[in-house]
């Protein structure tokens, strides 16, 4: 009698790039040694043939097939994910340590800020007062003129002014 072999690699694999399928069958032959060691702990001896075809039979139902190509997307993800977070990791402190010169060449020290706040408060303080001084002489230029020119047209006789 011939031996049948196992077709549960065309199975899971559909191609040479299928990277979930190749991780899916070893996750199937990682359970079938698993299998077979389980049995000679228990039974004291090695599965025969028929065992071993009866492992096969339920390892290649619809759900079976599935569950090995869900833990393989779940392996996947889960190395894709930490890979991603240990690259995110480290060009955070790649970022960090590029920075670091940038800004501490732009801080100030607190004494040297506070002083900086101060003469910004004081330089604030001089242009008020100069925009209030201007404010306040053009007003008071203003009210001179107008109250000369007032008196003029008062002083000046009423048949002096062209009417019409």
């Amino acid at each position: 009698m011939e031996k049948q072999y196992n077709y549960i690699y065309s199975k899971l694999v559909s191609n040479q790039a299928d990277v979930v399928g190749m991780l899916a069958y070893s996750i199937y032959k990682q359970h079938k040694i698993e299998f077979i060691k389980d049995f000679k702990q228990k039974k004291g001896f090695a599965p025969t043939d028929t065992d071993i075809d009866n492992f096969i039979m339920s390892s290649v139902t619809a759900s079976q097939l599935e569950k090995y190509k869900e833990s393989a997307v779940a392996i996947l993800s889960e190395t894709v994910a930490t890979n991603v977070q240990e690259e995110l990791s480290k060009m955070t402190f790649d970022f960090q340590e590029a920075i670091e010169p940038v800004v501490e060449k732009h801080s100030y020290s607190c004494g040297k800020t506070i002083l900086l706040n101060v003469m910004g408060s004081l330089a604030f303080s001089v242009i008020l007062a100069i925009i209030f001084m201007l404010g306040y002489t053009t007003e008071s230029d203003l009210r001179t003129k107008t109250k000369a020119f007032v008196e003029t047209i008062r002083d000046t006789p009423s048949d002096s002014i062209p009417t019409k």
